[in-house]
């Protein structure tokens, strides 16, 4: 029987043969956003991502501009929208329109009017503005094909006292970690951070143990995090 990482890597080369959507070639184990919402918003998954603890480590000012990549149906958007307010605004980016329109419909709900939707591309976040101040990248690179080319194609956007946050599944403990196309490590991200031109500035302790939290920063602007 073919392992399920298999099957996917199977299918993610069938995708590109067959000329199917970039972002069915572009995601692993990707599904339409209106098979995912209803997961993705259930209160007791929401509880157990530590949305809070995670932005109160961001180090969040009034004013600023932060891309949460693979925004899914805005869990984070919404508080990162309160944390750069007043005067800051969030990009909650994604491929598929669906998960964009309905963050469109949460924000008239909460009367939110700092997110804007960005439809991505494959490899390149697609922003309107080079002007980021964070990026957050939760739980969505290990479905990223081209892992090094979408970072390298990411840090153009950031100013240069720009930082990319990056939250992942830990290779031992994650949920995919029987998954090996599914899995990448924190030595993995840190070489294609460096490949982009950014250094561990923060290793954030907190979470639980199946993930791993890390901020990256410039290396010509920060220092090694030990």
């Amino acid at each position: 029987m073919i392992k399920r990482w298999q099957h996917v890597a199977c299918l993610i080369a069938l995708a590109a043969v067959a000329g199917l959507s970039d972002a069915a070639a572009w995601q692993l184990k990707s599904r339409p956003a209106s098979e995912w919402i209803e997961s993705l918003e259930r209160a007791e998954r929401v509880e157990r991502l530590r949305v809070d603890f995670i932005v109160s480590n961001l180090g969040l000012k009034p004013g600023q501009t932060v891309v949460d990549v693979g925004a899914g149906p805005g869990v984070f958007s919404f508080p990162l929208a309160q944390g750069v307010s007043p005067g800051g605004k969030v990009y909650a980016v994604e491929l598929d329109q669906g998960f964009l329109d309905h963050i469109t419909m949460r924000a008239k709900e909460r009367n939110v009017t700092n997110v804007q939707t960005v439809l991505g591309k494959p490899v390149d976040p697609n922003l309107p503005a080079k002007d980021v101040d964070l990026a957050l990248i939760h739980d969505v690179l290990h479905h990223v094909a081209d892992r090094a080319g979408y970072l390298k194609a990411l840090a153009p956007y950031l100013k240069g006292s720009g930082r990319v946050a990056i939250v992942e599944l830990s290779a031992e403990k994650g949920s995919h970690k029987d998954e090996p196309a599914l899995v990448v490590t924190k030595p993995q991200v840190d070489g294609w951070m460096a490949d982009a031109g950014f250094t561990p500035i923060q290793r954030i302790e907190g979470l639980p143990d199946d993930k791993w939290f890390t901020i990256y920063a410039r290396r010509q602007t920060e220092e090694h995090a030990h």
